[in-house]
């Protein structure tokens, strides 16, 4: 019983290390790490590579923290295989995704990941983080004021939630861990974004065309 749930624990951070922006790029022959930010995320492989790469990036960052956390949230891993928490294995596709060990520890920002880890726990969120990122970006012009909108947002959806100790929509219990988990996910983010705060400040920040 321990062995597994240690394995699951590492599988968790395993598939949220897995580079998809990276690998995206080298078999369209380019190293994403090279190119603008030099970031490994959606926003700046669409930026080497087009939109639909971008999107395709996501989704697929998206489902790294999306399918540990659901498959623990709604029962599919039995509950006697996890520790403490279904938001403990989304934080671990978080870690892995930001610190992946294929690349040396070297990943990206987390946001597409974050958001998959928030509507595993509850898919009820994936609406309005959409909806929120999508409204502050096209105001903005900046994808990092939507990312960091839309993680502060999730953070305080999650503490409301916490707070009510059952999730009204899904009738499933819920509890004190998920702030935790979500306020370290959310601190990371913005901890890899504090180059973009600092431009955002000075004006500097890139901004998008649509």
């Amino acid at each position: 019983m321990v062995i597994i749930q240690i394995l699951l624990l590492l599988a968790s951070y395993l598939l949220g290390s897995i580079p998809f922006g990276f690998i995206i790029g080298k078999i369209k022959g380019i190293d994403v790490r090279q190119v603008g930010s030099k970031n490994i995320g959606a926003t700046n492989t669409g930026r080497a590579l087009g939109k639909k790469y971008a999107v395709l990036c996501f989704f697929l960052d998206f489902l790294k923290g999306f399918i540990p956390t659901f498959l623990f949230r709604f029962g599919i891993i039995p509950s006697e295989y996890m520790i403490l928490t279904p938001a403990l294995y989304g934080f671990l596709a978080v870690v892995g995704h930001v610190f992946p060990i294929f690349l040396k520890f070297k990943g990206g920002k987390a946001v597409a990941t974050g958001a998959g880890f928030a509507s595993g726990y509850c898919p009820i969120l994936l609406p309005l983080i959409i909806i929120v990122f999508f409204l502050v970006t096209h105001f903005t012009k900046m994808v990092s004021i939507g990312s960091l909108v839309g993680s502060l947002l999730v953070l305080i959806s999650f503490i409301i939630l916490a707070l009510l100790k059952i999730d009204p929509i899904f009738k499933l219990n819920t509890d004190y861990y998920i702030i935790i988990f979500a306020f370290l996910s959310v601190l990371i983010i913005f901890i890899k974004h504090r180059q973009n705060i600092k431009r955002i400040i000075e004006g500097t920040e890139s901004k998008v065309k649509w």
